[in-house]
């Protein structure tokens, strides 16, 4: 599926880089000016190396990357031509390791990960064209699997000062385990809800469907002050139809995704409860599907149904960023959370889980969505068989 990553591919993991991650909110072009609230970095400042990181940990991956970069800071060089030169955004004085801890005990040391530095380009996910250097295109990487028992510890040490950067993730389970442990999904693990498909047939007032879910922890999870690793939610719904040609008869397959957003997790991190207005998503897909072309019919086929889990690092940033804004009307030259601890070190690292399966549109629901005036123009005939 598409990566919603517009514009940098800072440390998506190997399995998904390209795949459907817009859960985790678009890091923004401008992530070097990446700053806490309790710092700001003067732009016009003498040239300083100040470290950006940016990293999710997911366990569904097979291969794991941490972009490590270097804001360049410089008063007297153009910030234009410095983007243009590799050595002006890598270090190459620094070890990069990961340090594992007991997340029942997070003060008991388990082991080191050393991390490998590789060249994206080689690795099969080429940089965006534009005017940074496209290559090398430098991340850190290692493959070995994640496990939710851990607390995934990021360590930078800086060879030429001894200064270490550091900042902790733990890891979300993406598995189902037994009848309702691990992470469950209603829709997708209930044999009879899933049968029974999206039900969204009613567009009066106030009618709405669930989405619902829970995550169970690690046994003793004793992490940040928590009771789980994970925190905040989003759901992605994928309508999957063909454009059939009433004259030629010939199919084109299309889709469209439908972001439900995100919600907290509540019971202290535990169950996910989405509810979505029907009336929204008859909107969504009107919008989303578009007039059908001329002598044009929908055929609708199963959904594609993801739900993401992130921790209370990705909450805070998320939240940040809606309170802040981003772009030209943002209250600040510079978002305004950062998990990263260093001298002179911001970005954020942390881990997600996903869980994705088919579903169908009800029955009932096929047939308000071909009658509905919204849709009127959308044309959906029935479903593709």
């Amino acid at each position: 599926m598409k990566n919603h990553f517009p514009t940098i591919q800072l440390s998506l993991s190997a399995s998904y880089i390209l795949s459907m991650t817009k859960f985790i909110l678009p890091f923004l072009a401008a992530v070097i000016l990446f700053s806490s609230c309790s710092e700001k970095f003067d732009v016009a400042a003498p040239y300083k190396d100040v470290t950006v990181v940016y990293g999710f940990l997911d366990m569904g991956d097979t291969a794991h990357y941490v972009r490590i970069q270097k804001a360049f800071l410089d008063e007297n060089k153009s910030a234009v031509d410095m983007a243009k030169v590799s050595d002006s955004s890598f270090f190459s004085d620094i070890d990069v390791r990961i340090d594992r801890y007991l997340v029942t005990q997070p003060q008991m040391f388990v082991n080191t990960i050393p991390l490998t530095r590789v060249d994206l380009n080689a690795e099969g996910y080429p940089k965006q064209p534009g005017a940074f250097f496209t290559a090398p295109n430098y991340a850190y990487k290692f493959t070995n699997t994640l496990d939710p028992q851990y607390v995934y510890r990021l360590k930078i040490t800086h060879k030429s000062t001894g200064n270490v950067d550091s900042v902790d993730a733990p890891a979300i389970n993406n598995l189902r385990i037994g009848t309702y442990g691990g992470f469950y999904v209603e829709l997708l693990d209930n044999s009879s809800a899933n049968l029974s498909g999206l039900s969204f047939f009613s567009t009066i007032a106030n009618r709405g469907f669930n989405i619902y879910a829970t995550y169970a922890p690690t046994v003793g999870y004793k992490y940040n002050d928590e009771e789980s690793p994970a925190q905040i939610a989003q759901t992605i719904i994928r309508f999957n139809w063909v454009d059939s040609d009433a004259v030629t008869g010939a199919k084109t397959f299309h889709y469209y995704d439908f972001d439900a957003g995100y919600t907290p997790l509540s019971s202290k991190g535990k169950t996910v409860d989405f509810t979505i207005k029907n009336q929204t998503m008859f909107s969504a897909m009107a919008v989303g599907m578009g007039k059908a072309p001329a002598n044009t019919y929908r055929l609708m086929e199963p959904c594609d149904l993801t739900l993401y889990l992130s921790t209370s690092d990705y909450s805070k940033y998320q939240q940040a960023m809606l309170f802040q804004g981003t772009g030209l009307t943002a209250s600040e030259i510079s978002p305004i959370y950062t998990n990263v601890k260093g001298k002179d070190a911001l970005g954020l690292f942390t881990s997600r889980a996903m869980r994705t399966g088919k579903i169908i549109i009800s029955d009932m629901t096929i047939d308000s969505l071909r009658l509905n005036p919204i849709l009127d123009q959308v044309k959906i005939n029935g479903r593709n068989h």
